[in-house]
C-alpha cells in the first residue's frame, strides 16, 4: 500500500501500551515508521506492542512517562532527542476514569486527574517536542480530542471530559497558528470507540451507541489509528489547526 506511507519517520505515540494508542502505534509500523512507545504503569503491555512491532520490521523504543509530571516529561524528551531526530508525536495518553481504579473516585479527584494528564500533561509535551521541531524545520502534532466535547453530554462522566478535551481542542488550533508553517497540528475527535469501557459497557449504553450513531456500530481503535496514519503523512501536508471527527456520523 503506497498511501499515507510514513516511511524514514520517527514517531512518538505516548499512552500507546493499549487501546487507541496501541493501535495508532501498529499503524504507523506497518506503514514504515520506527516508534517510540510510553507507558506509565503498564510496563508488560508495552513490551507486548514493541514485540508486535519488531515482528513487522521496525525499530522500536519504549520508555516510561508519566504526562503528568514535569519531570518526567523532561526526563523523557531528553531520552528521546538523544536517540536522533523525532518527526512527529501523538499525544494519546489520557487519564482512565471509567475502569481503572479512579472509577471510584469523587468528581474533585476526578477533575484534578483529568486536568494534569490529558490539559498540562498534553499542553507541556506539545509545545516542546512543538520547538523542537519547528527549530529542526518540519515535524507533525496530534493530539486527541472528543467528538461531543463541543455539544455536551449529561452526567460526570460528560462534564469532565468536555472541560478537558475542549480545552485541548482549542489549544491544537491555537499551537498549529504558532508553530506554523514549520509544524503541523490537529486533533483527532473519537466518538464511541469500544476500548477497555466499551467491551463491559452495559445493554443501556450498547444501545445509546447504536442508537447515536449513524454507521450502526462501534468504532474501533483501528478506526482512529488509520485516520492518525493520513495525518501523519505527506498526503495530509496542506492539513493543520484541524479538529477531525472519527465517530461513525454522530451529531448528537
Amino acid at each position: 500500500m503506497s498511501f499515507a506511507r510514513l516511511d524514514q519517520k520517527r514517531i512518538v505515540v505516548t499512552g500507546s501500551s493499549s487501546g487507541i494508542g496501541r493501535a495508532i502505534a501498529l499503524e504507523c509500523a506497518r506503514a514504515g515508521a520506527d516508534l517510540i512507545l510510553t507507558y506509565r504503569t503498564s510496563q508488560a503491555a508495552a513490551a507486548e506492542v514493541s514485540a508486535d512491532i519488531q515482528a513487522l520490521g521496525r525499530q522500536v523504543q519504549v520508555c516510561q512517562l508519566d504526562v503528568s509530571c514535569p519531570d518526567s516529561r523532561t526526563n523523557f524528551e531528553q531520552v528521546v532527542v538523544d536517540g536522533g531526530q523525532i518527526d512527529a508525536v501523538v499525544n494519546n495518553a489520557g487519564a482512565d476514569l471509567l475502569t481503572g481504579a479512579l472509577s471510584e473516585a469523587s468528581f474533585h479527584e476526578k477533575l484534578q486527574t483529568l486536568l494534569a494528564v490529558d490539559v498540562t500533561g498534553t499542553v507541556e509535551l506539545a509545545r516542546a517536542f512543538g520547538l523542537r521541531f519547528q527549530q529542526q524545520g518540519h515535524g507533525c502534532i496530534l493530539t486527541v480530542g472528543w467528538d461531543q466535547s463541543d455539544r455536551g453530554m449529561e452526567g460526570d462522566s460528560g462534564e469532565l471530559f468536555a472541560t478537558a478535551k475542549n480545552a485541548i481542542m482549542g489549544f491544537t488550533r491555537s499551537l498549529s497558528v504558532s508553530l506554523a508553517p514549520e509544524v503541523r497540528v490537529n486533533c483527532i475527535a473519537p466518538g464511541w470507540i469500544q476500548t477497555a469501557w466499551g467491551d463491559h459497557a452495559s445493554e443501556y449504553w450498547q444501545n445509546r451507541v447504536l442508537n447515536e450513531t449513524p454507521l450502526k456500530r462501534w468504532g474501533r481503535p483501528e478506526d482512529i489509528a488509520a485516520t492518525a496514519r493520513f495525518l501523519l503523512s505527506e498526503e495530509a501536508s496542506y492539513m493543520t489547526g484541524q479538529v477531525i471527527n472519527v465517530n461513525g456520523g454522530a451529531v448528537r
